[in-house]
């Protein structure tokens, strides 16, 4: 039986809107640069398209970065691809799927 493990820590995200040549009402498109600490010990760097609805404080988003660093002591890179829903102001995390030759060998 193959067990669970997590990693446990903190990180910072700067956002930066993306100025696109065409816009689409509702939509915006971010970079992301997030700098992870605890287990893991990263930097990661991705883009974000969100969508606001009618709905006050309501959005979806969807976002996949690359994330390189150290993770419980090995070195490797993985991609993290993450979504998630506001509903009038409650967040949630639908999905969250990561890949990695980091996770192959703990």
């Amino acid at each position: 039986m193959q067990s669970t493990r997590h990693a446990k820590g903190e990180f910072e995200v700067n956002p930066t809107s993306l100025a696109d040549e065409r816009t689409i009402n509702g939509f915006s498109r971010l970079t992301i640069d997030k700098v992870f600490h605890g287990d893991l010990e990263a930097k990661s760097q991705g883009q974000m398209l969100s969508a606001r609805t009618e709905t006050p404080n309501s959005a979806g988003y969807v976002a996949v970065e690359l994330v390189e660093g150290t993770l419980n002591g090995r070195k490797g890179s993985f991609f993290l691809q993450h979504n998630g829903i506001m509903d009038r102001g409650k967040q949630s995390l639908v999905r969250k799927n990561e890949t990695n030759e980091i996770y192959s060998r703990l």
